[in-house]
Protein backbone atom coordinates (compact mmCIF):
# COMPACT_ATOMS: atom_id res chain seq x y z
CA UNK A 1 0.00 0.00 0.00
CA UNK A 2 1.23 3.50 -0.87
CA UNK A 3 2.19 5.73 2.04
CA UNK A 4 2.79 9.46 2.21
CA UNK A 5 4.88 11.86 4.27
CA UNK A 6 4.69 15.36 5.65
CA UNK A 7 7.78 17.10 6.97
CA UNK A 8 6.92 19.96 9.28
CA UNK A 9 8.92 22.58 11.14
CA UNK A 10 8.50 22.56 14.91
CA UNK A 11 9.73 25.84 16.37
CA UNK A 12 9.41 26.42 20.11
CA UNK A 13 6.49 24.02 20.43
CA UNK A 14 4.50 25.27 17.42
CA UNK A 15 4.18 23.75 13.93
CA UNK A 16 4.81 26.22 11.10
CA UNK A 17 2.31 26.43 8.23
CA UNK A 18 0.16 23.70 9.77
CA UNK A 19 -2.86 24.81 7.73
CA UNK A 20 -0.95 24.22 4.48
CA UNK A 21 0.23 20.80 5.59
CA UNK A 22 -3.39 19.98 6.43
CA UNK A 23 -4.53 21.08 2.97
CA UNK A 24 -2.00 18.74 1.37
CA UNK A 25 -3.19 15.84 3.54
CA UNK A 26 -6.76 16.74 2.54
CA UNK A 27 -5.85 16.65 -1.17
CA UNK A 28 -4.10 13.31 -0.74
CA UNK A 29 -7.11 11.78 1.02
CA UNK A 30 -9.50 13.20 -1.60
CA UNK A 31 -7.46 11.62 -4.40
CA UNK A 32 -6.45 8.28 -2.90
CA UNK A 33 -9.00 7.66 -0.14
CA UNK A 34 -12.29 9.23 -1.24
CA UNK A 35 -15.03 8.66 1.30
CA UNK A 36 -12.65 8.21 4.23
CA UNK A 37 -12.62 10.72 7.07
CA UNK A 38 -9.72 13.13 6.73
CA UNK A 39 -7.51 13.23 9.81
CA UNK A 40 -7.00 16.48 11.69
CA UNK A 41 -3.25 16.91 12.14
CA UNK A 42 -3.74 19.37 14.99
CA UNK A 43 -5.58 16.73 17.01
CA UNK A 44 -3.11 13.96 16.19
CA UNK A 45 0.16 15.71 16.97
CA UNK A 46 1.50 15.06 20.45
CA UNK A 47 4.56 17.25 20.93
CA UNK A 48 6.98 15.82 23.51
CA UNK A 49 7.57 18.12 26.47
CA UNK A 50 11.29 17.88 25.68
CA UNK A 51 10.60 19.65 22.36
CA UNK A 52 8.81 22.69 23.76
CA UNK A 53 11.79 24.91 22.96
CA UNK A 54 14.16 24.93 20.01
CA UNK A 55 14.00 23.87 16.37
CA UNK A 56 13.02 20.34 15.34
CA UNK A 57 11.83 18.41 12.30
CA UNK A 58 8.50 16.62 12.64
CA UNK A 59 8.17 13.81 10.10
CA UNK A 60 4.76 12.23 9.57
CA UNK A 61 4.31 8.95 7.68
CA UNK A 62 0.69 8.10 6.96
CA UNK A 63 -1.91 6.22 5.01
CA UNK A 64 -5.68 6.09 5.41
CA UNK A 65 -5.42 3.99 8.58
CA UNK A 66 -2.41 5.27 10.49
CA UNK A 67 -0.32 8.35 11.23
CA UNK A 68 3.17 7.99 12.72
CA UNK A 69 5.03 11.02 14.06
CA UNK A 70 8.79 11.28 14.50
CA UNK A 71 10.66 14.25 15.94
CA UNK A 72 14.32 14.87 15.09
CA UNK A 73 16.90 17.55 15.68
CA UNK A 74 17.25 19.70 12.61
CA UNK A 75 20.57 19.36 10.81
CA UNK A 76 21.51 22.17 8.46
CA UNK A 77 21.87 21.22 4.81
CA UNK A 78 25.24 22.19 3.32
CA UNK A 79 24.51 22.80 -0.35
CA UNK A 80 27.03 24.84 -2.30
CA UNK A 81 26.71 23.35 -5.77
CA UNK A 82 24.00 21.84 -7.98
CA UNK A 83 24.01 19.64 -11.05
CA UNK A 84 21.24 19.79 -13.64
CA UNK A 85 19.82 16.34 -14.35
CA UNK A 86 17.32 15.89 -17.18
CA UNK A 87 14.56 13.59 -15.98
CA UNK A 88 12.22 11.34 -17.96
CA UNK A 89 8.93 13.16 -18.40
CA UNK A 90 6.98 10.39 -16.70
CA UNK A 91 8.32 11.28 -13.24
CA UNK A 92 5.49 12.19 -10.90
CA UNK A 93 5.70 13.57 -7.38
CA UNK A 94 2.43 15.50 -7.32
CA UNK A 95 1.70 13.87 -3.98
CA UNK A 96 4.35 13.55 -1.29
CA UNK A 97 4.97 9.82 -1.54
CA UNK A 98 7.12 8.04 1.01
CA UNK A 99 8.64 6.07 -1.88
CA UNK A 100 11.14 8.42 -3.56
CA UNK A 101 12.97 5.80 -5.63
CA UNK A 102 12.63 7.74 -8.91
CA UNK A 103 14.09 10.85 -7.26
CA UNK A 104 16.88 8.84 -5.64
CA UNK A 105 17.87 7.46 -9.06
CA UNK A 106 18.27 11.04 -10.29
CA UNK A 107 20.07 12.17 -7.14
CA UNK A 108 22.61 9.38 -7.56
CA UNK A 109 23.73 11.08 -10.79
CA UNK A 110 24.90 14.24 -9.01
CA UNK A 111 28.59 13.38 -9.12
CA UNK A 112 30.57 15.79 -6.94
CA UNK A 113 27.74 18.33 -6.66
CA UNK A 114 25.85 18.65 -3.35
CA UNK A 115 22.36 18.36 -4.85
CA UNK A 116 20.59 18.34 -8.20
CA UNK A 117 18.23 20.47 -10.22
CA UNK A 118 15.67 18.14 -11.79
CA UNK A 119 14.84 19.33 -15.30
CA UNK A 120 11.75 17.95 -17.06
CA UNK A 121 11.15 18.75 -20.73
CA UNK A 122 13.80 21.45 -20.59
CA UNK A 123 12.40 23.22 -17.53
CA UNK A 124 13.70 23.19 -13.97
CA UNK A 125 11.37 21.78 -11.33
CA UNK A 126 12.87 21.03 -7.90
CA UNK A 127 16.04 19.84 -6.26
CA UNK A 128 16.10 16.50 -4.45
CA UNK A 129 15.39 18.19 -1.13
CA UNK A 130 13.73 21.49 -2.00
CA UNK A 131 11.71 23.76 -4.21
CA UNK A 132 13.75 26.28 -6.20
CA UNK A 133 13.60 30.07 -6.38
CA UNK A 134 15.86 31.94 -8.83
CA UNK A 135 17.01 35.56 -8.38
CA UNK A 136 17.31 37.67 -11.54
CA UNK A 137 18.74 40.73 -9.79
CA UNK A 138 15.33 42.17 -8.98
CA UNK A 139 12.79 39.41 -8.37
CA UNK A 140 12.73 35.91 -6.92
CA UNK A 141 11.13 33.56 -9.48
CA UNK A 142 9.98 29.99 -8.90
CA UNK A 143 9.17 27.49 -11.67
CA UNK A 144 5.48 27.21 -12.53
CA UNK A 145 5.60 23.42 -12.63
CA UNK A 146 7.42 22.03 -9.58
CA UNK A 147 7.32 18.30 -8.98
CA UNK A 148 5.81 19.07 -5.59
CA UNK A 149 4.26 22.36 -4.55
CA UNK A 150 5.76 22.76 -1.08
CA UNK A 151 4.24 24.54 1.88
CA UNK A 152 7.03 27.14 2.12
CA UNK A 153 6.71 27.82 -1.62
CA UNK A 154 2.96 28.33 -1.25
CA UNK A 155 3.42 30.57 1.77
CA UNK A 156 5.97 32.76 -0.04
CA UNK A 157 3.69 33.02 -3.10
CA UNK A 158 0.76 34.10 -0.95
CA UNK A 159 2.93 36.72 0.77
CA UNK A 160 4.10 38.04 -2.60
CA UNK A 161 7.77 37.39 -1.85
CA UNK A 162 8.24 35.14 -4.89
CA UNK A 163 6.63 34.97 -8.33
CA UNK A 164 5.77 31.97 -10.50
CA UNK A 165 7.46 32.05 -13.90
CA UNK A 166 7.99 29.86 -16.96
CA UNK A 167 11.72 29.21 -16.65
CA UNK A 168 13.79 27.25 -19.16
CA UNK A 169 16.72 25.17 -18.02
CA UNK A 170 18.94 26.73 -20.68
CA UNK A 171 18.33 30.17 -19.12
CA UNK A 172 19.62 29.31 -15.62
CA UNK A 173 22.96 30.92 -16.44
CA UNK A 174 21.17 34.27 -16.72
CA UNK A 175 20.19 34.28 -13.04
CA UNK A 176 22.43 35.51 -10.24
CA UNK A 177 21.66 32.70 -7.80
CA UNK A 178 19.10 30.17 -6.63
CA UNK A 179 17.60 29.78 -3.17
CA UNK A 180 16.53 26.33 -1.96
CA UNK A 181 13.36 26.29 0.13
CA UNK A 182 11.29 23.69 1.93
CA UNK A 183 9.23 23.41 5.11
CA UNK A 184 12.41 23.77 7.16
CA UNK A 185 14.15 26.39 4.98
CA UNK A 186 12.97 29.92 4.31
CA UNK A 187 13.96 32.07 1.35
CA UNK A 188 17.69 33.06 1.33
CA UNK A 189 18.74 30.57 4.02
CA UNK A 190 20.56 28.50 1.39
CA UNK A 191 21.74 30.24 -1.77
CA UNK A 192 23.83 28.82 -4.59
CA UNK A 193 25.47 31.19 -7.12
CA UNK A 194 24.61 30.55 -10.77
CA UNK A 195 28.24 29.70 -11.55
CA UNK A 196 27.95 26.74 -9.15
CA UNK A 197 25.15 25.21 -11.21
CA UNK A 198 26.68 22.56 -13.44
CA UNK A 199 25.21 21.07 -16.62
Amino acid sequence: MCRFIETMKLQDGAISNLDMHQLRVNRTFAHFYPGYDISDLQKKIEIPHTHAEGLFKCRVVYDRYDFKFEFKDQKRLLIKSLKVIESPDHIDYTYKYENRSDLIDLYNQKGEADDIIISVNGRPTDSFYCNLVFFDGENWLTPKTPLLSGTMRQSLLERGEIIEADIKTESLKNFEKVSLINSMLDLREIEVPADRIYH
